[in-house]
């Protein structure tokens, strides 16, 4: 589940349990709340969010498990 705090997503890997958290600019968060509420493809509304990144925001999945199912690199962003 998505919490979003002030520039800030802070969501729980399902996988192993860890609280991540991605800090957005004011506009990354203006788009990402019409792209929760509207759908669309999360690249084409995001497409400054790197590919670890954007998957954190539509599974929750933290870096770490994301580089063992996916093999995505991992961020500075997401912490």
């Amino acid at each position: 589940m998505i919490i979003v705090n002030a520039n800030e997503i802070v969501d729980r890997c399902s996988m192993c349990g860890k609280d991540s958290h991605l800090r957005l600019t004011d506009e990354e968060l203006e788009v990402l709340k019409k792209y929760l509420s509207n759908g669309g493809y999360i690249q084409e509304c995001l497409p400054s969010l790197n590919k670890c990144e954007r998957e954190f925001i539509k599974s929750g999945y933290c870096p770490s498990c994301q580089e063992l199912i996916f093999g995505n690199g991992k961020t500075k962003r997401i912490y």
